[in-house]
């Protein structure tokens, strides 16, 4: 009778309805969208073929996804949106859910250049996801030169954010060429049903009705220690003050970067050895942030210089997003990231200088609190009812606050495989906002920086001018770092000898002041 009891109650749990609350960020994300504002990210993936075999088929990497997609059960869910506004959307499981929707198969017709993967890439990448499925697709490419092969993937930011990206790239991916040579069977799945939206509503008006009595037990928990409670108000203070004089009262100049985007999308890759960047950050005392802020700064000026653009004293404002992801939140999906922003020089200068000042810029960004008051602000929009806080999303992405978009995510400095094959290039795709045209994506992995180079197909035609230009901005910061530091000196030593063609996995002024910098 127990048993009976006991089994009777855990086919009452398995049908229990299932919904989770999207986060004030990700809502934005979702209200943020258009058909000319794509609010999916990307990643494009490039692997040299096995010394000992083909590369992996596209029968057996559906295989892998199948095995471990239960380690990724966002992936198995879809937004579901309640109608008017009158409850917040959640994550529910897709009864309908498909596998072979989500994972795909495509060639490129030889010889299968670096071009041709990049305007496939942007093929893809310019179409919306389904709101009605998961929202992410996954593309296997053959047919590359060299033998390659290419994942392309598409997620979108409403599910993820960079830091939890990488997490999710290496569900697919591993440290040892035959860690996914045994495959273990895929676990069952079972979709839970999704709760009505009378009782979305319901529970909506709960938690806002709760959440004074939820704020108030906080409080009391920082009375209980004075001193961090007023270190944090301090903190979030400065930094509200901070992002609302820098950025909400004063907009980011005009530029060239900054028309509507239309439909489509150009996508544009390039390579930069982490050691030369590391070098650079060594020999002049800053971070590889801020040599890659220099390198960006330096290679876009150039960029407007080609397209007949007058910079002198000319200041853009970059969107750096940082994470606020805590150690404990590693492996969580969703996203902990707020933006900061910062005035980079697009005039000519000397390159030591250009690296200065972006370093000087993040160490006032940082002891402002500009990050923590980012965040305080997009956390009060959890207690918002979602038609305010769609408003403030639509707001937000319409107001020129910034002038274009400078990510970096950290990834594993080791030797990454997807089923024997090792991993030569991850190149992040980024979205663009309104009158917005321009987006720069970094990722370091295995020893490189990985720069995507994302543009409105109409507004840059030319943005496969760029990466010569980012290899070009950080040879000079190597050169001038050449001069103080040995390290840098062999560095330079080497590229002069091995320089030999433009393959994005080949490996291969007068000084200024702040006259016109922005107050």
């Amino acid at each position: 009778m127990g048993e009976q009891a006991a089994e009777h109650d855990g086919e009452q749990r398995s049908v229990e309805p299932f919904a989770e609350r999207l986060s004030s960020t990700d809502v934005a994300f979702l209200e943020m969208e258009s058909p000319t504002r794509h609010m999916h990210v990307g990643g494009l993936f490039m692997f040299d073929p096995p010394s000992d075999g083909p590369h992996f088929s596209f029968a057996s990497f559906l295989e892998l996804v199948t095995s471990r997609l239960h380690h990724i059960p966002r992936y198995r869910q879809k937004v579901l949106q309640p109608a008017f506004g009158l409850a917040a959307a959640v994550w529910v499981d897709d009864p309908d859910f498909d596998l072979t929707y989500h994972v795909r198969h495509a060639a490129l017709p030889a010889p299968g250049t670096t071009a041709q993967l990049t305007e496939y890439a942007t093929r893809i990448l310019s179409r919306q996801l389904d709101r009605d499925r998961p929202l992410w697709e996954l593309y296997v490419i053959d047919g590359l030169e060299g033998g390659r092969v290419a994942l392309l993937g598409k997620t979108h930011h409403a599910m993820i954010d960079g830091l939890a990206g990488i997490d999710i790239a290496t569900v697919m991916l591993d440290v040892a060429p035959d860690a996914s040579d045994e495959l273990p069977p895929p676990e069952p799945w079972t979709p839970r049903p999704a709760p009505s939206e009378a009782t979305l509503t319901a529970r909506f008006v709960r938690d806002l009705v709760t959440s004074p009595a939820q704020a108030a037990e906080s409080a009391a928990r920082l009375a209980r220690t004075p001193k961090v409670a007023a270190r944090k108000a301090l903190q979030v203070g400065r930094g509200v003050g901070r992002v609302a004089s820098a950025n909400l009262l004063r907009p980011a100049p005009r530029s060239p970067l900054n028309v509507p985007p239309g439909r489509h999308r150009r996508f544009a890759v390039q390579r930069l050895p982490l050691d030369e960047v590391k070098a650079v950050k060594d020999a002049f005392g800053t971070t590889v942030n801020d040599v890659i802020l220099a390198v960006v700064a330096d290679a876009t000026g150039r960029y407007l210089r080609l397209r007949g653009a007058r910079t002198d004293r000319m200041w853009l404002r970059a969107m750096v997003p940082v994470s606020t992801r805590e150690a404990s939140e590693a492996h969580a999906l969703g996203n902990r990231v707020v933006a900061v922003f910062v005035d980079l020089p697009m005039f000519e200068m000397d390159p030591i200088q250009r690296l200065r000042v972006c370093h000087e810029a993040m160490v006032d960004v940082k002891s402002s609190h500009a990050a923590v008051g980012a965040g305080f602000l997009l956390g009060l929009g959890e207690f918002a009812p979602p038609t305010i806080h769609a408003m403030a999303a639509r707001v937000a992405v319409n107001a020129r606050l910034f002038n274009f978009l400078v990510t970096n995510v950290p990834g594993p400095q080791l030797p990454i495989y997807c089923l024997g094959s090792r991993l030569r290039g991850a190149f992040p795709f980024t979205p663009l906002a309104a009158n917005h045209s321009y987006g720069v994506g970094v990722t370091s992995m295995d020893g490189w920086i990985n720069v995507g180079i994302t543009a409105d197909y109409d507004a840059l035609p030319d943005i496969d001018e760029v990466p010569a230009m980012v290899t070009a901005a950080l040879a000079e910061l190597v050169a001038s770092a050449a001069a103080v530091s040995e390290r840098a000196r062999r560095l330079e030593e080497g590229r002069q000898r091995t320089e030999t063609g433009t393959d994005v996995l080949d490996g291969g002024a007068d000084e200024a002041t702040d006259a016109g910098r922005p107050g």
